[in-house]
């Protein structure tokens, strides 16, 4: 029997950020990812920041992050249980992931997307973690 301690979701996003708050609903904490920004918004060019800076890397995970939190209903049962669910950016924090027991891919509805990081999932998560993807649904094609 498979027992999730720590899970990994990829993909910040409606469901991603959802599926983050159900997962410490039941008090598992989770990685929670996106994409870093390609540009500078003018309140962090106005601050002297760049696409370096920590906080920029991660501001699209947060903002999903933050807008998912104002919810109504909220999607936590009890406000504390947003401080399980950890913040980042898959170009500097997926290698986080080889600690989680369960990866969640909840990225765009793509599928080159999808192939692209659950080939980067692959050399990353351990040999004995589950490895899903939430999707709506994908054209095939030849």
């Amino acid at each position: 029997m498979l027992t999730i301690r720590k899970a990994a979701v990829i993909g910040a996003g409606t469901m991603g950020s959802q599926l983050a708050a159900h997962l410490a609903n039941v008090g598992i904490p989770s990685l929670l990812l996106d994409v870093p920004p390609a540009e500078l918004t003018p309140e962090e060019e106005r601050r002297g920041l760049s696409l370096k800076s920590p906080e920029v890397r991660n501001r699209v995970t947060k903002t999903l992050f933050e807008r998912m939190r104002k919810l109504s209903p909220s999607p936590f049962f009890v406000p504390e249980a947003a401080g399980l669910i950890t913040i980042g950016n898959i170009e500097d924090d997926l290698p986080g992931i080889a600690d989680a027991d369960w990866v969640i891919e909840a990225v765009l509805e793509r599928m080159d997307l999808k192939r692209d990081l659950h080939g980067k999932v692959a050399a990353l998560a351990r040999p004995d973690a589950l490895v899903t993807t939430n999707t709506s649904g994908l054209r095939s094609t030849p």
